[in-house]
């Protein structure tokens, strides 16, 4: 858990770096209230903003997940999955490619007001339109960043994204999670000292991992050397402190997972 600590503080010091150079949010008076907002309503605002609730996302499932409220992390992982896709989308224009007419949709509604009538929400006629996961996943496997073909990558990315949706949604197996087995009774405080505790603390190096290739990829894309070298040598520095490596053959992963179990 120190070892995660580290990679929270490690993120936290070189966004600080960046949102220093960011252009600051100026307070306004929307609908007789005060808010703040940006003037700029671009890419880059949007993924520093995604990257703020990554590093976020990562503090407070930590804390969750040390008292053992391994469900409420399972929700919390989940929107990290999403925040990272939504990071890695947002930036495909900056590294070269296409602006598409789903990054304008995203944008828009990505900055809209929650309501048009701030005086009573009750009465406001807009509605949000949400950008489809698997239209960013098929973004993100046509792109080819990754070595997969777009229709495995695509396919892994929607398999990856439905691991933690049954916290979010609380379906029955996996409130079920929550039974005492010494008494078939529900955990309301958390599951410490319980297997399911040390499942989670297993797959939180993986969040950490991907938080760690996020602000390499960030600070590519926002032009900071210093901080992209930092990154991978923190990133080395947090392999060989945990023993384990997030380098992989994705063809062999995703070929074995695709193979019928022999019988």
């Amino acid at each position: 858990m120190d070892t995660y600590q580290q990679v929270n503080h490690f993120l936290e010091t070189c966004f600080r770096v960046m949102e220093k150079d960011a252009p600051t949010p100026t307070e306004i008076v929307l609908d007789n209230r005060k808010a703040v907002r940006y003037s700029s309503q671009n890419l880059e605002i949007a993924i520093l903003q995604k990257l703020a609730r990554y590093i976020s996302g990562l503090n407070s499932s930590l804390i969750l997940l040390s008292y053992g409220y391994t469900q409420e992390v399972g929700v919390l992982f989940r929107t990290l999955d999403e925040f990272q896709e939504d990071i890695f989308f947002l930036g495909i224009p900056l590294n070269g490619g296409e602006r598409s007419p789903t990054h304008e949709r995203y944008l828009k509604n990505f900055y809209q007001e929650e309501y048009d009538n701030a005086d009573s929400p009750f009465l406001s006629s807009q509605l949000r339109e949400l950008i489809p996961r698997r239209v960013i996943q098929a973004a993100l496997a046509n792109e080819g960043k990754g070595s997969l073909n777009p229709s495995d990558s695509k396919e892994n990315m929607r398999t990856l994204s439905k691991a933690y949706s049954g916290f979010v949604h609380g379906t029955s197996v996996h409130i079920l999670d929550m039974i005492n087995p010494a008494n078939l009774k529900y955990m309301l405080h958390g599951m410490p000292r319980t297997q399911r505790q040390n499942e989670f603390i297993c797959n939180y190096w993986n969040y950490s991992y991907r938080g760690i290739v996020l602000m390499m990829y960030v600070s590519h894309t926002f032009g900071y050397p210093d901080i992209y070298n930092e990154c991978v040598k923190f990133r080395e520095f947090f392999e060989k402190t945990t023993g384990d490596s997030g380098q992989g053959d994705a063809e062999k992963l995703v070929r074995k997972m695709k193979s019928k179990p022999k019988l």
